[in-house]
């Protein structure tokens, strides 16, 4: 797990994500209004962070955030980190973009994820979403940057 690197995402490295970790990982990576981040083990995306900048709505249409779209860890290599490294390196680039704050929301059944935003120093808020009319429970986490 040493050899993990993290590397931009370009166009070509989201194809592999795809064929690696499936079409909704590849589907949430924003190239064009954000950035990604890919964790490789010996050529293979074994993890992924996809981040778009978003503006905030009134009063506060001055103000934007990076929005962590999807955070993923291959089953193998959870519990080393990676996801760990792959947040900071976001808040990183989001802090060096000059946004207010980093933000995502994660469903109850993300255990990991919500242990994770908290470990990092997130706040988490209670809520729920709405997809297809079923209500889905979970936690917006953000961080001040």
């Amino acid at each position: 797990m040493n050899d993990v690197k993290l590397v931009e995402c370009d166009e070509e490295l989201r194809r592999r994500v795809g064929t690696a970790m499936g079409p909704v990982a590849e589907r949430h990576i924003r190239l064009e209004d954000g950035f990604a981040f890919v964790a490789m083990d010996a050529g293979s995306p074994v993890g992924l962070i996809a981040v778009y900048r978003r503006r905030l709505p009134d009063p506060l249409s001055q103000t934007d955030e990076g929005f962590i779209n999807i955070i993923e860890v291959a089953d193998a290599y959870r519990r080393h980190g990676i996801g760990r490294r792959l947040v900071e390196k976001s808040i990183e680039r989001c802090r060096a973009q000059g946004l207010h704050q980093i933000r995502a929301w994660s469903s109850t059944d993300k255990a990991a994820a919500i242990h994770l935003w908290k470990a990092l120093g997130f706040a988490l808020c209670p809520a729920s979403t709405y997809s297809g009319g079923v209500e889905v429970k979970g936690y917006f986490a953000a961080r001040l940057l």
